[in-house]
């Protein structure tokens, strides 16, 4: 699709685009991901112990959800999941009506997961959902959402990630944010590279330049408008497996070593994902990140946390009535600090 002769989105669509995304985009703020799958919920559920059913996923975001207002200030955006965007609270109160009385902006997950990619032997993942995309973004638009996310996985191995599975990922990843833009919905570019496996922090740094040069290459290629769009990356981490665990101050300087040489200045904001870290580790990493000085950053830099805003809310919460407190309790701790960390300026 690289030509010179295309059309801009409309200026008003792309007004309405580029404020939904400094809307986001507020000082202090970030975006928490409650978008877990079913089957991801019933991961984060085993270990405790918490039945696994609509009714009981129902209950959990109604907990998060009824937070005061004033203690989820630090969050400006939530990603939800399709199925809460039909439930309803106790009251009757549908959790989409919930969400926006906090001041909080909604907006879904459109992919549909990941299938292996051919020819890898399992190593490899595509993301899809491309089938009716269109005539779900209409949907959910029409709901109230004003933001969707697509996510990109990618694996660190001896030989992975291939050239293949990067420019097939960023290519889904530049038609799902074009159907995202011509209805309205400010795409999230989610481009995940999983911490998993021995690798160094170095090599994790050669990866996510690579990565983010083919994203960006392929955003270009097709014309998408980039001020009305947000980037939810990894953090360059070690890996999980890796002997020595790079620290925050050297996790900071190539993450944002990484992001300066490769995301343009037109884009607003950069939410970092947690990628599995531990709730203390995302935090740090995050404070050490907005603290750093010398290297280029003329975007936002903030959270889109999952786990590394909710594992401790679970844990204290156990699907128990009882217990709701206690769990936004712990919600709101890890909330404040994040908060905290996402206002945090160079030293």
């Amino acid at each position: 699709m690289s030509t010179t002769k295309f059309t801009y989105l409309p200026d008003e669509l792309q007004a309405e685009l580029k404020s939904i995304a400094s809307s986001i985009c507020k000082p202090g703020c970030g975006i928490l991901a409650a978008d877990e799958t079913p089957k991801a919920m019933a991961l984060r559920f085993a270990s405790l112990n918490i039945p696994n059913t609509p009714e009981v996923r129902r209950k959990y975001r109604q907990l998060l959800f009824t937070c005061p207002k004033d203690d989820l200030s630090p969050i400006s955006a939530v990603i939800l999941h399709n199925e809460t965007l039909y439930q309803k609270t106790d009251d009757d109160v549908p959790m989409l009506d919930m969400v926006k009385s906090l001041g909080i902006v909604p907006g879904v997950t459109l992919d549909k997961g990941w299938v292996d990619l051919a020819g890898t032997g399992g190593k490899e993942v595509f993301t899809q959902g491309m089938d009716g995309l269109d005539e779900r973004c209409k949907e959910y638009k029409s709901l109230g959402c004003q933001f969707a996310k697509w996510r990109m996985v990618v694996n660190i191995g001896e030989d992975i990630p291939s050239v293949e599975a990067i420019e097939e990922g960023a290519r889904g990843l530049a038609m799902y944010a074009g159907i995202c833009q011509r209805n309205g919905l400010v795409p999230i570019i989610e481009p995940d590279i999983g911490r998993a496996g021995d690798h160094d922090v170095i090599r994790n740094l050669k990866v996510t330049e690579v990565v983010l040069a083919a994203v960006y290459k392929a955003l270009a290629d097709h014309h998408i408008y980039l001020e009305g769009t947000l980037l939810k990356p990894n953090m360059v981490t070690s890996g999980t497996g890796c002997t020595v665990e790079a620290g925050p101050q050297q996790v900071a300087e190539l993450t944002l070593l990484a992001l300066s040489r490769h995301v343009p200045p037109a884009v607003p904001g950069v939410f970092f994902l947690s990628g599995g870290q531990s709730e203390q580790m995302a935090t740090d990493n995050l404070m050490a990140i907005n603290q750093m000085s010398g290297i280029p950053r003329p975007w936002m830099t903030s959270f889109c946390y999952g786990r590394a805003l909710q594992d401790s809310c679970r844990s204290a919460w156990l699907g128990q009535e009882d217990n709701v407190k206690k769990g936004q309790e712990a919600f709101m701790v890890r909330v404040k600090a994040n908060g905290e960390a996402a206002s945090a300026k160079p030293l």
